[in-house]
């Protein structure tokens, strides 16, 4: 399995594998406890189904000190572009630009794909990971309540 180098201390990306679904439910559970209080809900991705994930989707992992550090889920709905569905970094290796890593890895696969854009959501709470993708280019389009979840989305053209 080839693994795609992403600076000088992470080891690089690849496909999430079946066994890597325990560790990206741990990664998760730990990443979005801090929102949990903010929100007033659990988000999604605490109660995800990864192995499900693993199955049906594109699943990444960032590998760093020789375990997995983080994770991004995309989807393909059937037009013209990606589903950023969920990326979590693990907090013992966040601030070391693995999430940016693994955004720019699922942009380049877009592009690479013929994709025209990559489109995530995020809760309206969440505002640093707001502030993250504003910085990276990606412009909120819509607003939804769904599920008891106030979702912000945003849009970037690759």
């Amino acid at each position: 399995m080839s693994v795609i180098p992403i600076g000088p201390n992470p080891e690089g990306i690849r496909r999430a594998e079946p066994a890597d679904a325990p560790r990206l439910k741990e990664i998760a559970l730990a990443a979005y406890a801090r929102y949990v209080e903010r929100i007033g809900l659990e988000p999604g991705p605490m109660g995800a189904d990864y192995e499900e994930a693993i199955e049906s989707a594109e699943v990444w992992v960032a590998m760093a000190d020789g375990d997995v550090a983080g994770y991004a889920v995309t989807r393909h709905p059937g037009d013209a572009g990606v589903l950023l569905e969920n990326l979590a970094v693990a907090p013992g290796h966040q601030g070391r630009g693995i999430g940016r890593a693994l955004i720019a890895h699922v942009e380049s696969r877009a592009m690479a794909g013929g994709a025209a854009y990559v489109e995530l959501y995020t809760h309206e709470a969440m505002t640093e990971n707001r502030r993250l993708y504003a910085r990276l280019g990606y412009e909120e389009t819509g607003y939804v309540v769904e599920d008891g979840y106030r979702r912000v989305f945003m849009t970037k053209t690759v």
